[in-house]
């Protein structure tokens, strides 16, 4: 029995038949469905018009019957069509959780409920949708956050001015739980019951365009407030364990077996190369069970740098190759139907301990409805087979067509089946074929004349070498020649596979991930056999565990040695330039014209011969059209302010009348160095890069960092390795840590340093900068405060704008004395509308016609301030709030007249 290709193992050779609606129906009708739940969800077909399509497809329908039934085709596409649309609007829309959402006002509320999920919050783990970075305190550390505990609520206290009562509900909330060692913390399960006092809150939204929002996230978990809690007030009861109880026990033991290897005496005796380490256990688990919880940040963001981050994401890949092998390695005597349900029945156990989180179990669904549908299918169609696959998921939950995972499976699927395999099955699996079983010389006539010619070629090069080798080997030596040519189109087909992937996977992520990873293909081409071997090598290494540690060393050798191989390979890449560019999403004309493209290939790779190649030039354009720098979106002749929407930060963007650019702080988490340490929240790179990415910005020209605390360079880092922009600029030199390491980095980058103090005055791009504060005399070197803050003027013809940071009325005092202040058009209001900025004198000097003020929702200091605001009100400002408005921009022409938006 000659050997399976690698490409036959992921996608079998019956893969590639012509694609033809007549034989593939089903293939189509996914493409109808899915085209109806895409245009009920952007409401582009009104009711009305559902009717007519209705009354068309039955006219259609009674047409085909009277006249031919070649012609139902079309009508039986309308139909999936209406059906998508249907299961769409038909279902139901997610919990609001009013009840819960209303309770969020933080009043201290009894509540009650059971434990679904307890997640370790420990410095060295980075999941960033875990942590809500405005629910932390300003002295928490990543030692007093010790998990987060997500409650299954049964009862929220109501409380009236007359009365209080218990009120059932049906919702959830996430704790975190603070201490200040583990030994407080009491021993938590899940199920287990809970009753205690909390200050719930309604996790942030971000009002940008183009940025993720945890509260979608948590949501989707059913999630529907946060609250802070200390350990010493949880008093759990036993409870109900559920069955998600149990699924998640199961992860959570099969990762600490992993664990009990790592510590075991015997992994200690190995050599470093051989041994696994806690890093290399908690890598293990996120590839084997899903959990990502240990997973080092470093380690991570080095995979997501060079595209290769998908090997510790449990879903398609992983299930797809773990039920491959199964399917291969059963006995082929068996009965079709017998192996494919052993397989279905270890895949389901390995999707079980794994979590069963949401997208291993549509890899499963997918899995088990491709191999059901060819197993009773009577023509082995395997387009037909996923189309069945892609309706069953769809058909269940439809929100999920528009979700970034199983948008990447289905295009993963149309890359390699749909293109890749149709034309490997024309060049290198023919030579593939013809290159296996040599000895039997009589199969030769079944192969093609320059197929069968090859055959021989092969056995006359390896007919000197058993003559050298003698007859103690030279039947081996005689098949050198063939394993070689083997070994080398297998690489052909490898990378082949891989650089289609790539082509078509450029779309999904530009618009989600913004990246465009050039090394991905070669890191692929490497890797993916290496995760074709340390799976299975790693699953022998948990499952002999079970039985006796000392026993598991030998694979566990081999598991430490696969892994550090490819650990090694994905950090050395990503230390590269070219590793990682940061792009921003395509327009909408560009996403239509690759799936067109696509569509194109499909067909295309299935015709004659002298129009197959066609797709080598197709693919990279459609590659193109996603990557290409399109025009920003800017106001040309205008000088443009922008308050970003950080939360309890600030972060100004401006560009100048010529399109220069620049971005003035970069929000962060409110308090010190360690909450921001903890939170694992970037602001820059998940709030502020994605609305620049949004407005097509690819670089900055000048970034300017008012002072050093948290929430104004929390993002900074970020901002700086996505947008390399030519300056940075600052005022004071801090004494902290935090900015000592964001210069080390602006020097790596070569980036070029300017440091400002007032009194200054320059031009940039058409407009004049004046630098107000702060003075000479302020010292370098210690914390930083809020006088500190650079404060800068901004003067476009009969416009200007002054952008105060956080400078307090020190610092504004000394400016009104030293300088004779002129009224403004717009004000950035100081320190976020504290009572410490803002004074009356100051006001009156400036005597601003529009303000904006940057602060976050219901935040804990309680900005902006009422007097603050009553101030700006009795001059007759016109206040924008990024709390309650968002993203405020303002458009400053040369004339003194102003745009908002």
């Amino acid at each position: 029995m000659r050997p399976a290709s690698i490409l036959e193992i992921l996608w079998p050779r019956w893969a590639m038949e012509p694609l033809r609606l007549a034989r593939m129906p089903m293939f189509a009708a996914a493409a109808c469905f899915a085209a109806g739940i895409a245009l009920a969800r952007w409401n582009w077909v009104p009711v009305g018009c559902l009717v007519w399509l209705l009354v068309v497809c039955v006219v259609l329908t009674l047409a085909a019957l009277r006249r031919a039934l070649r012609c139902a085709l079309l009508p039986s596409l309308l139909l999936w069509f209406i059906a998508g649309m249907l299961c769409m609007e038909l279902e139901p829309l997610p919990l609001r959780q009013q009840a819960v959402v209303h309770g969020a006002d933080h009043l201290r509320r009894q509540i009650s409920g059971s434990i679904v999920r307890v997640q370790p919050l420990t410095a060295e783990a980075y999941e960033p949708a875990t942590i809500d970075p405005e629910t932390l305190a300003d002295d928490a550390t990543p030692q007093q956050n010790l998990v987060a505990i997500d409650l299954a609520l049964d009862h929220v206290e109501e409380v009236t001015p007359d009365l209080s009562r218990m009120m059932p509900v049906e919702g959830g909330i996430r704790l975190y739980v603070r201490g200040r060692d583990a030994s407080v913390l009491p021993s938590l399960r899940c199920g287990d019951a809970l009753t205690l006092a909390v200050q719930m809150r309604e996790p942030e939204r971000y009002l940008d365009a183009g940025v993720w929002q945890f509260a979608d996230y948590l949501e989707q978990q059913g999630i529907a407030a946060t609250a802070r809690v200390d350990a010493a007030v949880l008093h759990p009861s036993p409870g109900k364990g559920r069955f998600s109880c149990r699924v998640h026990a199961w992860s959570t033991w099969a990762a600490g077996r992993l664990q009990c290897v790592v510590d075991s005496r015997a992994n200690r005796m190995l050599p470093a190369a051989l041994r696994l380490t806690r890093d290399d256990a908690g890598m293990l688990s996120a590839m084997l069970f899903g959990d990502r919880t240990l997973l080092d940040h470093g380690l991570r963001l080095g995979f997501e740098r060079t595209g290769t981050f998908h090997v510790f994401v449990v879903a398609g890949m992983h299930l797809g190759l773990l039920a491959a092998m199964v399917y291969m390695l059963l006995p082929r005597r068996l009965p079709e139907g017998l192996r494919v349900l052993l397989t279905l029945a270890l895949a389901t156990l390995y999707a079980l301990l794994t979590g069963f989180q949401p997208p291993v179990q549509r890899a499963l669904l997918m899995t088990g409805v491709f191999l059901l549908t060819r197993w009773l299918a009577r023509n082995h169609s395997t387009l037909n087979a996923l189309g069945v696959a892609a309706i069953v998921v769809m058909a269940s939950a439809p929100h999920l067509l528009f979700e970034a995972s199983l948008q990447m499976s289905l295009l993963v699927i149309v890359a390699i089946g749909g293109i890749a395999a149709p034309l490997l099955n024309r060049t290198v699996q023919p030579y593939l074929r013809a290159a296996s079983r040599l000895r039997f010389v009589q199969l030769d006539t079944g192969f093609p004349p320059h197929l069968a010619q090859f055959r021989v070629l092969l056995r006359m090069y390896g007919r000197p070498l058993g003559w050298i080798f003698g007859r103690s080997i030279g039947r081996w030596a005689r098949s050198l020649p063939a394993w070689c040519v083997r070994v080398v189109l297998h690489v052909v087909e490898l990378a082949f596979v891989s650089l289609i992937a790539e082509l078509v996977m450029a779309l999904p992520m530009a618009i989600y991930f913004h990246r465009l990873t050039l090394l991905s293909v070669p890191l692929n081409l490497l890797c993916v056999p290496l995760l074709g071997v340390l799976m299975p090598v790693a699953i022998v290494t948990f499952v002999v565990s079970l039985l006796w540690p000392w026993l598991a060393m030998l694979p566990a050798a081999a598991t430490a040695l696969l892994l550090h191989a490819m650990t090694s390979l994905a950090q050395r890449a990503s230390y590269a330039p070219a590793a990682d560019l940061r792009i921003p999403p395509p327009p909408v004309l560009a996403i239509v014209f690759a799936m067109l493209v696509w569509a194109a290939c499909l067909w295309l790779v299935r015709t004659r011969d002298r129009w197959v190649w066609t797709v080598v030039a197709l693919l990279p354009l459609a590659m193109l059209a996603v990557t290409y720098p399109y025009a920003r979106h800017i106001h040309p002749g205008q000088l443009e302010v922008t308050a970003i929407d950080v939360g309890q930060g600030d972060s100004i963007f401006v560009t100048s009348p010529e399109g220069q650019t620049m971005l003035i702080d970069a929000g962060g988490p409110v308090g010190s160095a360690q909450t921001a340490a903890a939170s694992k929240w970037d602001v820059g790179e998940d709030v502020i890069s994605p609305y620049l990415w949004s407005r097509g910005i690819r670089r900055l020209n000048i970034v300017v960092l008012t002072h050093a605390h948290s929430d104004h360079m929390g993002g900074m880092a970020a901002v700086l390795r996505n947008f390399h922009p030519q300056e940075l600029w600052i005022s004071v030199d801090a004494g902290s840590s935090a900015f000592r390491a964001l210069l080390d980095q602006v020097r790596q980058q070569g980036i070029v340093v300017r440091r400002l103090r007032a009194p200054c005055l320059f031009a940039w791009s058409r407009v004049n900068l004046r630098i107000l504060a702060p003075q000479q005399n302020v010292p370098n070197g210690f914390a930083p405060v809020n006088n500190d803050s650079l404060v800068m003027e901004i003067d476009y013809g009969q416009s200007s704008v002054l952008l105060e940071g956080d400078a307090e009325q020190q610092s504004e005092a000394t400016m009104l004395a030293s300088e004779p202040l002129h009224p403004v058009t717009l004000l950035k209001v100081g320190h976020h509308g504290s009572l410490t900025s803002t004074t009356p004198a100051w006001l009156a000097a400036l005597h601003p016609h529009y303000a904006v003020i940057s602060a976050g929702r219901n935040n804990r200091f309680g900005h902006p301030r009422m007097e603050v605001l009553q101030r700006l009100q009795m001059q007759q400002v016109r206040t924008w709030r990024t709390d309650l408005l968002g993203v405020s921009t303002f458009l400053l022409s040369e004339d003194g007249s102003v745009t908002t938006d």
